[in-house]
């Protein structure tokens, strides 16, 4: 994949997580604060932005919980790790599994009450599955990309 599309994905990813924490950024870009209820409602399609499940103890939340920042925390990561080593070209499935199965056991014992929630396991659950969910985004685009070039000849 050509490296300016791997640095547009990172600058997409990188706005996009950007304006989750965008309550800790007011303070130093005051203008900011003109986004939030746009971006509140943009999160509020992917993520039930329930306030005890967001990141932040004080003024400052997150847009998105938890799981969702750690989901989006780990594409973004591995979106930069893209542009220094290769990534696989097909992953397996069983990875996705793998990364998949703490997320649905915390969501699954939180749910029946074994336990009560915990935003840092929901945080590294969701970064799990994020970094793994990228390596299939990722090998979609390659496949894109090749076809596109086999249909150009």
């Amino acid at each position: 994949m050509p490296l300016w599309i791997r640095l547009l994905i990172v600058f997409t990813l990188l706005f996009w997580v950007a304006g989750i924490f965008l309550e800790w950024i007011i303070p130093l870009v005051p203008n900011s604060v003109l986004a939030l209820p746009i971006l509140q409602n943009a999160y509020s399609h992917v993520c039930h932005q329930q306030s005890h499940k967001l990141l932040g103890e004080s003024v400052y939340h997150s847009l998105v919980c938890a799981r969702c920042s750690g989901i989006y925390l780990g594409f973004f990561l591995v979106s930069i790790i893209s542009l220094i080593w290769k990534l696989p070209s097909e992953p397996r499935v069983k990875y996705f599994l793998f990364a998949m199965l703490p997320m649905v056991a915390d969501v699954f014992l939180y749910s029946i009450g074994i336990y009560s929630y915990s935003k840092i396991l929901a945080l590294f659950t969701g970064l799990l599955l994020g970094s793994t969910g990228f390596l299939y985004f990722y090998s979609a685009l390659n496949k894109l990309f090749q076809e596109i070039k086999q249909k150009k000849k």
